[in-house]
């Protein structure tokens, strides 16, 4: 496993968070309405920039997350901004509900 992905996976789980399948984040996601587009998948070097880890590097997978009804991106300025969506964005402050995929770390 690579040393910086090894890295950020020692520190998140001395968080008390650890990954989950991709199955799952798929799952979660379509439970709110979304799907992953994994046509959007771009692979890249993370970087802190503040806190303690300022300055570290983990692999990440960046990818689109669209409603499954309308095929908007959440982050459309016409997507829909209701219960759904502001789950959606708990999760993804909360930076817990993450996967390993290949190499990478996927993070909704």
């Amino acid at each position: 496993m690579d040393r910086l992905l090894a890295a950020e996976l020692e520190h998140r789980a001395s968080l008390g968070q650890h990954p989950v399948s991709l199955a799952s984040i798929e799952s979660t996601l379509r439970g709110l309405g979304y799907r992953l587009d994994r046509r959007l998948d771009s692979r890249h070097l993370a970087r802190w920039v503040s806190g303690p880890r300022a300055g570290e590097s983990y692999p990440a997978l960046h990818t689109g997350i669209v409603e499954i009804d309308t095929g908007l991106s959440f982050a459309h300025v016409e997507a829909r901004r209701d219960a759904a969506f502001q789950h959606l964005q708990a999760l993804r402050r909360a930076g817990e509900c993450f996967a390993v995929v290949g190499s990478h770390i996927l993070e909704i």
